[in-house]
């Protein structure tokens, strides 16, 4: 015997069927996303960068698994090629293209059908030469999130310069450079060093004694720095790429009898706490960066992506600005984010999905601490 279902029944189930129609696919179950960290899960920039991006994943609805390399080139690669190859693919893959390795893994990942993101470090135009922009040739590489690095490389070592005719009345004589690189490969260190080249050609007393490159690290930076100083060569100020090679070097002057901040200048990135302290007390001109809030930014863009307002519009290739902490800055930034509590920071605010107004993000300072949760 048929059933028979009533006038208002019928009404209702087709209700139902309009309504899921308009629901988006998407959020019927959370997003797996995978990110390849090229640095460790307990220290350094690259846990910053994995901590920012954990408290936006589970704010914006994602599930989030980081796999971490320890600075370890060959490890990276390993571990992106096994996620790209198991059966169980992520929805959306991270790359980072540390020691320029990303574009073979990029490549791998366009072929396994795994939409990719690229953080921090992109492309080199060689790299770009043969794979194209993003969604060119690659079309499953959805696009790149980086950082001004050239800005910081140069107002790093502007503040050098301000720092010691602050201190000298019409300073004349040369100062002496001492420029502490990170890598010679990676895009984000050459851009700095970009930077640092067009300040020693607008600041003509700057004058660069060596470029030494220390591998990111801040044992090496003292290690060489302390040969620099026993040399006996002169020094006045440090252009340090990092927190930790500006920190390396302060250790390395203390010995030598020397005092940070008034004997020779010293400049790094990354807001790290410790720097933040320098700056304040005035060893450190500033400590640049915020640039390690990418990881949260890079889940904004894709919250944007499968919610259907395609960062793409304005940009497969989004830029955001880095910005100085300094002793001007440093007492706010520290009263809101001190404790580097991330879940605080409303997250959505920066969405292009919830902000349908705002024509690009915004992804700076200024935002940030508006977007703090007292």
């Amino acid at each position: 015997m048929p059933i028979v279902y009533s006038t208002k029944t019928v009404f209702r189930c087709q209700l139902v069927v309009l309504l899921l129609m308009f629901v988006p696919m998407v959020n019927a179950e959370s997003q797996k996303v995978i990110f390849i960290s090229p640095g460790h899960a307990d220290q350094g920039f690259w846990k910053a960068v994995t901590d920012t991006m954990g408290a936006a994943a589970e704010q914006l609805g994602f599930e989030l698994e980081v796999h971490h390399a320890d600075r370890q080139w060959v490890k990276m690669v390993s571990k992106a090629e096994r996620v790209i190859a198991q059966p169980d693919k992520p929805d959306f893959l991270i790359l980072v293209n540390e020691y320029q390795q990303g574009a073979r893994l990029l490549e791998l990942a366009d072929k396994a059908g795994i939409p990719t993101l690229m953080l921090l470090n992109s492309l080199t135009q060689k790299q770009r030469d043969k794979y194209g922009a993003p969604r060119e040739h690659l079309k499953n590489w959805l696009g790149s999130l980086t950082p001004d690095n050239e800005i910081a490389g140069y107002e790093m070592a502007q503040s050098l310069v301000q720092a010691i005719d602050a201190r000298v009345a019409k300073n004349s004589e040369p100062i002496a450079l001492l420029t502490l690189a990170g890598d010679n490969s990676s895009p984000a260190s050459l851009y700095r060093l970009q930077g640092l080249d067009r300040a020693l050609n607008n600041f003509s007393l700057l004058k660069e004694q060596r470029r030494i490159s220390v591998n990111w690290s801040g044992n090496e930076a003292y290690n060489r720095t302390r040969l620099w100083l026993q040399s006996g060569q002169p020094l006045r100020a440090v252009w340090a790429a990092n927190d930790p090679i500006g920190l390396g070097a302060i250790k390395a002057i203390r010995e030598a009898g020397l005092k940070p901040g008034i004997d020779v200048m010293i400049s790094g990135l990354n807001w790290s706490p410790e720097a933040i302290e320098h700056v304040i007390n005035g060893e450190m001109t500033l400590t640049h960066g915020g640039h390690f809030l990418a990881g949260a930014w890079v889940m904004v863009m894709l919250h944007d992506y499968v919610q259907g307002r395609d960062f793409a519009t304005t940009s497969t290739e989004v830029h955001f600005p880095m910005t100085a902490i300094n002793q001007t800055n440093a007492p706010i930034y520290l009263k809101h984010l001190g404790n580097q509590q991330w879940s605080r920071v409303d997250f959505g605010k920066f969405s292009l999905s919830q902000a349908s107004q705002q024509p690009g993000y915004q992804f700076t300072l200024t935002k940030l601490l508006q977007s703090v949760r007292e």
